[in-house]
């Protein structure tokens, strides 16, 4: 089945929406920065740490999964936990290692067994659209 469920695309999208609210409400309200900035690092370090465990799920509903695949597949998690610890005068840097973090995810994914057909058609544009909002909000950080 190549064709991508109807909800799993919805929901796919609605989960843009925080991507792109930070940018917006940066633009339009300025002085609440930092509550914007702060709801995206927190959006970015849930989502990759859901494309984690969506990586331990297909692991693991295979069969016994090598220790190795799920080690990996807490990366994402460990990762999204250090970039949220970076210093708060470094927030466009934050957004850019998201981004980075979310591509290497997609990779990881575009090569990855165990999959659905159409998961690769679902993030690709998930993807690409979060690290655009991720670039725009670390741009809007002067």
């Amino acid at each position: 089945m190549n064709t991508i469920p109807r909800a799993v695309l919805f929901f796919g999208l609605a989960g843009l929406i925080p991507f792109f609210a930070a940018p917006v409400l940066t633009l339009l309200f300025p002085d609440f920065r930092w509550q914007w900035n702060e709801a995206l690092l927190s959006w970015s370090a849930i989502i990759l740490s859901f494309l984690g465990g969506a990586r331990w799920g297909a692991a693991v509903q295979a069969g016994p999964a090598p220790a190795r695949l799920i080690g990996l597949a807490m990366l994402p998690s460990i990762g999204g936990w250090f970039i949220l610890l970076m210093p708060a005068n470094t927030r466009a840097a934050q957004f850019i290692a998201f981004a980075v973090a979310l591509l290497l995810m997609l990779a990881w994914d575009w090569r990855g067994r165990g999959l659905p057909g159409w998961y690769r058609a679902l993030r690709l544009p998930l993807t690409a659209g979060a690290a655009v909002a991720l670039g725009w909000q670390a741009l809007l950080q002067g």
